[in-house]
């Protein structure tokens, strides 16, 4: 396992740094050194890239940077909201799930407005990071409904890996037909890391529109019981993901 950030003397930049203390987000962070709210050891840092090896040291109006409690909720996202805290379109977004918590919390991913299911909201960056990072290879599991019948040759085509444009390709761990009804087909897949509407592009590869796509899993996550427009905050996270939190 790799050294952490003290083991290595390894510096962030101040925005970062105070982002990653729960305060707030990096664009607010921005704004308040820029505005000479921040200060380092008694002095007011106006360099959004100044390097900070020790979080104590800064002070926001004045203040230490807050030790927040973790949050970890699980949240199931209903179609025909946004996953963004403003949108200049003025589409509903999910943000307006979660008026009742004071915290900054942020979504591990996103889903399109059209998608649904699971979607994780923290205020622990390192945890949204290793959920969303490729190289720890986190699966992803969806239950998807396509206007046309999948052919199991077409199964076989996605789990040898697809070119779905962009340069990019998608190579699902697993695809499973779940049910076909009225020339439809109910199909789970997963995936491990996500591309930008990765399986709706995915299955436009063999001329199959998506007409629903649910997530049901991220990682050790899973949708459960949650109705839509609900969440359910952990009190604590699985060993397996922790463990890397470390």
């Amino acid at each position: 396992m790799s050294l952490n950030n003290k083991q290595r003397g390894v510096s962030h930049n101040i925005i970062r740094t105070i982002s990653k203390s729960g305060l707030c987000s990096r664009k607010l962070a921005l704004d308040m050194v820029m505005a000479g709210k921040v200060k380092v050891k008694g002095k007011t840092v106006l360099d959004p890239g100044a390097k900070i090896s020790d979080p104590g040291n800064i002070f926001v109006n004045g203040k230490p940077l807050p030790k927040v409690k973790k949050r970890y909720i699980l949240f199931h996202k209903p179609r025909g909201y946004v996953t963004t805290r403003k949108d200049e379109l003025g589409r509903p977004t999910v943000y307006e799930f979660f008026k009742d918590i004071d915290d900054w919390i942020f979504p591990v991913g996103r889903l399109d407005r059209d998608s649904e299911g699971l979607l994780i909201f923290t205020n622990d960056t390192k945890f949204g990071n290793i959920l969303t990072e490729p190289s720890y290879k986190i699966e992803r599991t969806y239950e998807v409904l396509t206007d046309g019948p999948i052919l199991q040759d077409e199964i076989l085509s996605m789990l040898k890996g697809v070119d779905i444009g962009r340069g990019e390709k998608a190579q699902p761990v697993s695809v499973k037909i779940l049910d076909k009804k009225d020339g439809c087909s109910w199909i789970k897949i997963s995936l491990q890391g996500g591309k930008n509407r990765e399986i709706r592009r995915l299955f436009e590869h063999f001329n199959k529109t998506v007409k629903r796509l649910i997530r049901t899993k991220y990682g050790p996550f899973s949708l459960s019981s949650i109705k839509p427009g609900r969440w359910l905050e952990l009190k604590e996270i699985p060993l397996e993901i922790s463990k890397l939190i470390r």
